[in-house]
């Protein structure tokens, strides 16, 4: 994407670009979206070159860059990057984390919840059973989620169809269901204060 003359851009991760793009969009802010793969998930070790090689990219035609990217399993490495450049990153582990909003602290009581997006729930089969190898092994499964106590769906746009899927994947790991509809409010009030607006919602 070519600079429109906007001051900031967002290196946003797919799995979060669209609602970055959303958010931006009904907040008027002068930012350009850059994307950047969610298959790194799988790579998490590659995560923190790639998102470096983007703001070397990048930042000859911005003043900074908001990068829409949580750690993720990089281990800090990512963190590490931004210290050397004019970036940050919303506080967090994970997407799922900025999604949830107040709804995480649940975790720091029950750590066996698993949170699904509306990313997840779409490339479930892509992401998850082939990303981690379960169509060719499937016994994997008890490994990766036998722990687990519950399952909690923080939405963002609710769709019958992918509700659905949440419905089958909560029944495919045998574990009650929690849909929350908290839309992407969380994430926005994780980014507004980057761009100097106000910490919650207008």
């Amino acid at each position: 994407m070519t600079s429109t003359g906007a001051k900031v851009a967002f290196l946003a991760c797919g799995a979060v670009a669209l609602d970055t793009a959303a958010i931006i969009e009904r907040r008027g802010w002068d930012a350009d979206v850059h994307g950047i793969s969610s298959d790194l998930h799988m790579t998490p070790l590659e995560i923190a070159p790639a998102v470096e090689a983007k703001l070397k990219d990048l930042l000859p035609r911005y003043e900074r860059v908001i990068v829409v990217y949580g750690d993720c399993g990089t281990g800090g490495r990512l963190d590490a990057v931004l210290e050397r450049y004019p970036a940050a990153r919303p506080a967090g582990f994970h997407c799922f984390q900025w999604y949830a909003g107040d709804l995480y602290r649940r975790f720091a009581d029950d750590i066996g919840i698993y949170f699904l997006t509306d990313w997840l729930v779409t490339n479930w089969d892509r992401a998850v059973i082939k990303g981690l190898g379960l169509d060719r092994f499937p016994w994997l499964k008890e490994t990766y989620f036998g722990n687990l106590t519950r399952i909690l769906f923080v939405r963002q746009h609710p769709d019958p169809e992918r509700e659905a899927k949440a419905r089958e994947i909560a029944a495919w790991m045998d574990r009650p269901l929690e849909i929350h509809d908290l839309g992407i409010g969380p994430l926005e009030d994780l980014l507004a204060p980057m761009m100097g607006g106000s910490d919650v919602r207008t």
